[in-house]
């Protein structure tokens, strides 16, 4: 004889059902994993001291939220975690993520180069954020977050 699942147990069902496609979503979404850079010196198992950016999939677009702050420092510190953060003109402190194309540049300062191998970032480096349209980062468009700002490998749209 069979016997129907009592009605607890169908909620319970339901329920770790829908936590696994939330924990699905949630890491498709999320982006919180870091991939391995593709710049010699710039991975995860890099030598203690070596930068280490923080990564953003390359899929990454923009969306057209506001911010409160017109201008960001940058900060790089290879003893600091994360090693890449900003600072914006009213304070907040801002992740700085970055897709594959960008790596740790090989100099004596820690600096960020894109795939032509060009400097576009060094400790203290500031950016503006226009009115209209995104900011660019050397050629590179970067897009503004409550929380951090990620840069792609792709020029900013005016």
């Amino acid at each position: 004889m069979h016997r129907s699942p009592t009605p607890r147990a169908r909620v319970a069902l339901r329920l770790s059902i829908l936590a696994g496609i939330l924990a699905v979503v949630a890491g498709a979404c999320g982006g919180g994993a870091s991939t391995a850079p593709t710049t010699p010196g710039s991975s995860p198992t890099a030598a203690p001291g070596a930068l280490v950016l923080d990564r953003a999939p390359d899929s990454t677009a923009c969306d057209a939220i506001g911010v409160d702050y017109t201008s960001v420092t940058f900060h790089i510190d290879v003893t600091a975690t994360p090693q890449i953060w900003a600072v914006a003109d009213t304070g907040a402190s801002l992740l700085v993520r970055w897709v594959s194309a960008f790596g740790a540049g090989t100099g004596t300062e820690p600096t960020v180069v894109d795939g032509s191998g060009a400097v576009i970032l060094e400790d203290g480096d500031t950016l503006d954020l226009p009115e209209a349209g995104w900011p660019d980062l050397h050629g590179h468009m970067v897009c503004p977050g409550p929380s951090s700002l990620t840069v792609l490998d792709e020029a900013p749209a005016g």
